[in-house]
């Protein structure tokens, strides 16, 4: 959801938190893409995307306050099947209060309302793309996703670290979470969880 192609992509590492935001704190994703039998998929493109601290994307945000690829980006992995992204902690958001989804919810006495969560899509020659995305460890929602999206295994740890500065985040203290990643190979040739769907496009 709210994905937006076009994003640059940035060899093994990428910094994505382009607006200031005085709201979030500097947050550090990482991992390593495999193969199923662990080995590194070198050249997959590993695409990231996410809320703000006012749980809007950018491209989709009403207040028009952010930059087209703010909080977007994609990485390439090595050899070593590495990527890095340098951003800032997104927060939960809830459905638009008179759209067409939280009606439905209010009619079903259930809540809009979702944790804050990273969305993946990762694609490699020979594999399958994946979509996915992991919620934020700790966020009091996380178990209440009105999407049912939780998973034990979406949820990495959050990590206090230091030595932001030298990474050029915002602020030397900073929170990491290592997401690692693994690719399915195709059937019979074919990526059999392509969908073709109308998407956003913006040329960076």
């Amino acid at each position: 959801p709210l994905y937006v192609a076009g994003a640059p992509v940035r060899d093994r590492v990428s910094k994505i938190d382009l607006d200031d935001d005085a709201n979030a704190g500097p947050l550090v994703i990482h991992g390593t893409v495999t193969d199923t039998e662990g080995k590194p998929v070198a050249g997959a493109v590993v695409e990231c995307w996410h809320a703000n601290s006012n749980g809007f994307y950018s491209h989709f945000d009403p207040t028009g306050a952010q930059t087209e690829f703010n909080l977007r980006g994609a990485v390439r992995t090595g050899a070593d099947g590495k990527y890095e992204f340098r951003t800032l902690m997104p927060v939960g958001y809830g459905c638009p209060p008179q759209g067409a989804t939280q009606q439905l919810l209010n009619g079903l006495g259930r809540h809009g309302n979702r944790p804050a969560h990273v969305h993946f899509f990762v694609s490699g020659e020979g594999h399958r793309k994946l979509t996915t995305q992991f919620n934020i460890e700790g966020d009091p929602l996380i178990w209440d996703d009105f999407a049912y999206a939780t998973r034990e295994e979406l949820i990495p740890h959050v990590v206090e670290k230091t030595g932001g500065a030298a990474l050029g985040m915002k602020a030397d203290a900073y929170q990491d979470i290592q997401f690692d990643i693994v690719l399915t190979p195709l059937v019979q040739g074919k990526d059999n969880q392509i969908v073709n769907r109308p998407r956003a496009s913006v040329s960076a």
